[in-house]
């Protein structure tokens, strides 16, 4: 009992007794903080997107948006976490994952579920208007609800050898869904056809990510629906019969916030019609294709392909203020016929700059530009705008934009972060159409590069960390434990 006694009261052991219970302090406190910090972690990551192109982040257009939503949005992504990012090709699915999970991370209004479906089938019961399969991603708010397949967040391409993913748009698709199931009621979009119109998908792919209900009609034997409030006609190489130049008329007349854009391009024939139809609005589209001769604005090596100047400040802040340039290339020059007559005005939008000149159309292919054809300024952009007084006394209003080229709607050219005419034609449209909310998100394309290393330098490399700093921590744990055991 006495030696029991004397251990109690030795130094040793109460510093031992004082040692333990802070080490064992110590690894609760450690275990504690490692299970707060990765709950607060897998809410809100710390990891860093070093990628050149930021592919696991979401666009400041989208993140503005989040920060106003106010409807409550539940995402289930229909797989388990692991079964999801697994998918082929997994740095794809990879890389929508993280961007999903930024959603519920960047707003307080989303929660985001993985849920098996394969172990819960009665899910889909719950949502009978839709079909519900592994890995769709599904997306409800109130009683509003969107589904997207996994084909929905990327660009996929069909070859010789199969399909193949180009890009990612997972946060296009994302933003758009939630757009839809939270937004307002849509705004009417319909693409004239019937003359041999040019192909503008990637513009109409454009407005229907912006939650626009964009629909078709050909202008000869079908009316113009009701509810519409833009008529796109996209560059037709047949004339327009006076029943449908009637038919536009009446749309532009028929109520407030009506809109017409038309898009010219250089292999257009003469069409008298139409042009006897824009010139009533002030507007005539010359000719010829305008041209560049100041190389800091030429784009792509092309003296027809460059830069344009804003001519107004109305629907270029937005671009202009990010240090965004639109680009509208080969493109017909366009003449103010006036600048105002009764209830109509006419604005440049975009030019191009005073050494900027027109290639006649009936130039050879030896043809070089003479002192005549230095014009300067060229307009490539006008819009005219109609003010009348309504039936009810209100001010109605009613455009006709014209574009000299619709290759300005490129899907190269859209989906450039460094051209602003993504941006610039969403913002136009939005406030001529009187939707001001517009989102612009560009493609993630996912790449690799190697780091180029020589022999030498990876000898150097090996010598440091698996010789050297292995070498250093040796000694210095011996040198420790030489000096502790000789005190």
């Amino acid at each position: 009992m006495n030696k029991i006694s004397g251990i109690i009261k030795r130094r040793t052991f109460r510093h031992g007794i004082v040692s333990t219970f802070i080490t064992a302090l110590v690894i609760l406190v450690v275990v504690m903080l490692n299970a707060g910090l990765s709950m607060v972690f897998r809410k809100y990551p710390l990891n860093i997107d070093l990628t050149e192109d930021q592919i696991f982040e979401i666009s400041g257009d989208t993140r503005d948006f989040l920060s106003r939503l106010e409807k409550d949005v539940e995402i289930y992504i229909l797989n388990t976490e692991e079964q999801f990012t697994a998918s082929s090709p997994v740095d794809y699915f990879v890389q929508a994952n993280e961007v999903i999970r930024k959603y519920a991370q960047l707003s307080p209004r989303i929660r985001l579920s993985y849920l098996d479906l394969l172990r819960n089938p009665d899910f889909g019961s719950r949502y009978p208007n839709v079909s519900l399969k592994v890995n769709d991603i599904l997306l409800v708010s109130g009683d509003r609800n969107r589904v997207l397949s996994s084909s929905d967040l990327f660009n996929i391409r069909n070859s010789v050898y199969g399909q193949y993913i180009m890009s990612s748009k997972a946060e296009q698709a994302m933003t758009s869904a939630l757009l839809n199931i939270t937004g307002e009621d849509t705004v009417s979009v319909q693409v004239a056809g019937g003359h041999g119109e040019d192909d503008i998908s990637p513009f109409i792919e454009l407005l229907s990510l912006n939650v626009y209900e964009v629909g078709s009609f050909n202008l000869l034997t079908e009316d113009i629906p009701g509810d519409t409030s833009l008529v796109i006609l996209a560059a037709p190489d047949r004339d327009l019969s006076e029943e449908e130049l009637q038919k536009l008329d009446v749309f532009l007349a028929s109520g407030n916030n009506k809109n017409l854009f038309y898009f010219a391009s250089a292999d257009q024939p003469a069409l008298p019609n139409l042009s006897a139809f824009l010139d009533e609005w002030g507007i005539a589209v010359d000719e010829g294709v305008a041209f560049e001769t100041d190389r800091a604005r030429i784009f792509g090596n092309s003296v027809y392909i460059s830069f344009a100047d804003y001519g107004e400040e109305e629907f270029s802040k937005n671009v202009s203020e990010r240090g965004l340039y639109a680009v509208v290339p080969q493109s017909r020059p366009l003449r103010q016929v006036y600048e105002a007559e009764r209830y109509r005005t006419v604005k440049t939008l975009l030019r191009l700059s005073p050494n900027s000149g027109i290639r006649p159309g009936v130039a050879g292919a030896d043809w070089s530009p003479a002192l005549e054809d230095l014009g300067g300024n060229v307009p490539v952009l006008l819009l005219s705008r109609s003010f009348r007084t309504g039936l009810s006394g209100s001010t109605e209003r009613s455009n006709v934009l014209v574009c000299g080229s619709a290759l300005a709607l490129n899907s190269s050219i859209l989906g450039s972060p460094n051209i602003a005419n993504s941006a610039y034609f969403l913002d136009l449209t939005g406030s001529l159409t009187g939707r001001e909310l517009s989102i612009r998100i560009v493609d993630k394309t996912i790449g690799f590069s190697e780091l180029g290393i020589t022999v030498g330098k990876l000898i150097v490399i090996a010598a440091i960390f698996v010789v050297l700093l292995p070498l250093a921590i040796l000694i210095t744990g011996i040198v420790v434990w030489l000096r502790r055991r000789h005190k």
